[in-house]
């Protein structure tokens, strides 16, 4: 009998020792470049590194924080210079680099609705775009684009407001130094709702300016490449999105091991006011509607029309949807 389990043993080795093995794949390490430091608006990708969701799909991801001295044209410049292989950037930002023949596609958007308005104190009776007309403002760079194309929709010159140097200040509307701040939801607003001060908001899509927020692009040789690792990576970072959303908590906490000297509470109220942004309801989570950037683009056209500065681009070239609805299923 021993002699018997002995072979069986013996065979069993044998046979097991003659399997086919798959050779394990190396690990594919990517760097990926944030638009803004870390925070909340950044916690789908925070979840999916400490959740393990990029690590099930193969890929060792590294995301490096932006910041005030980090534009969309280093951005882009690295992402194209092989720096980084993906890179969170604005929609409008994105049109502007494929208007000049920039090698980039976008793969999805994560904020639906764009989180620039503009913030007056409560009682200054500044509720719509004709209400800036004779007003101090001041305008970020980033929300250039988005400013001239309301004010040319609402048919107010530049010369009917004055623009104040910006600062990332609280103080200047405060003090009544200027009457209305252009803003990010999730940003400076926070600062002054912890003081307990009350805001006015003009929204840009209510006005017809709706402009796609957060973009996730990448070069056009990565796609023609590594289409794989392109899907796998967006497949990944969606799937940490749709967590950090169902799960705001988590995400916070995983936001904080990337910069522990950010405050809970604000990254908290970040989290929860981005989630309607980013998940409307209408679409699945990384969704682009190409009805949604032609909008963009013509919005950009009209702006730009005196200059010549442009040329017509190809948006469906340019914006890739055969990541999304594979991840989703979605038959073409």
């Amino acid at each position: 009998m021993k002699i018997i389990s002995a072979l069986l043993l013996l065979a069993a080795t044998f046979l097991s020792g003659c399997e086919r093995q798959e050779p394990q794949k190396p690990v594919e390490r990517i760097t990926v470049q944030l638009k803004w430091v870390h925070q909340a608006q950044f916690a789908g990708c925070y979840i999916a590194e400490k959740n393990g969701f990029y690590q099930s799909e193969n890929i060792d991801t590294t995301l490096n924080a932006g910041g005030a001295d980090i534009s969309a044209d280093i951005i882009i410049a690295d992402l194209i210079g092989g720096k980084s292989h993906f890179a969170i950037i604005g929609g409008d930002e994105f049109l502007n680099a494929i208007y000049m023949d920039t090698p980039i596609v976008a793969i999805a958007v994560i904020f639906q609705r764009n989180p620039y308005g503009y913030a007056s104190l409560k009682g200054s009776k500044i509720y719509r775009p004709r209400d800036l007309i004779g007003k101090k403002i001041m305008v970020p760079n980033d929300g250039r684009i988005q400013h001239d194309a309301l004010l040319l929709k609402s048919g107010i010159a530049e010369t009917d407001i004055e623009q104040i140097p910006y600062k990332r200040d609280i103080t200047p509307l405060l003090t009544g130094s200027i009457d209305v701040h252009m803003v990010y939801r999730t940003g400076l607003p926070l600062a002054f709702e912890e003081k307990g001060v009350e805001l006015n908001f003009i929204w840009m899509d209510d006005y017809g300016i709706q402009f796609y927020a957060d973009t996730i692009v990448t070069t056009e040789q990565l796609v023609q490449q590594n289409p794989k690792l392109v899907e796998n990576f967006l497949k990944a970072t969606l799937k940490g999105w749709r967590y950090a959303i169902e799960h705001p908590t988590e995400a916070v906490d995983a936001t904080l091991k990337y910069d522990t000297a950010l405050s809970r509470y604000r990254q908290m109220q970040m989290m929860n006011i981005q989630i309607s942004l980013i998940h409307t309801g209408k679409s699945p989570i990384g969704w682009m509607e190409m009805a949604v950037w032609k909008r963009m683009q013509d919005t950009l056209e009209r702006e730009y029309a005196l200059l010549n500065e442009y040329k017509k681009a190809d948006i469906k070239k340019a914006c890739i949807m055969k990541f999304l609805k594979k991840i989703y299923d979605i038959s073409e």
